[in-house]
């Protein structure tokens, strides 16, 4: 873990006043002890992204946040679907040209 100043050394471009921002509004999330904020590694990268969209690629303020809410559902989606990749790989042959049928529609055009 690392602390503030370590990380706004990392960032050239990344203002305290903006960090202080992101934080505020929920968009990092770092630990915090007696002597500040504590940024984690998943909080470095985060910083990172959000510097990316907003510094380099102009998103503002308002609309980050939106922004790294729909990432994250689609990281979550990612995740869910490579949990259920990974049970239907662990079922019989059977079941699973089953559901590889049932996917790709070949049930729907038989039964028309």
């Amino acid at each position: 873990m690392i602390r503030e100043g370590e990380l706004i050394a990392q960032f050239t471009c990344l203002e305290q006043h903006v960090l202080v921002a992101w934080i505020d509004e929920g968009v990092i999330e770092p630990h915090r002890d007696a002597a500040g904020y504590l940024f984690d590694r998943i909080d470095q990268a985060r910083v990172a992204l959000a510097c990316d969209l907003h510094y380099r690629m102009g998103l503002d303020h308002a609309s980050l946040p939106v922004i790294l809410s729909l990432i994250d559902q689609l990281h979550d989606a990612r995740n869910h679907l490579r949990a259920l990749t990974r049970g239907v790989s662990e079922q019989p042959d059977a079941v699973q040209r089953e559901i590889t049928r049932w996917i790709t529609g070949v049930r729907e055009a038989e039964n028309e």
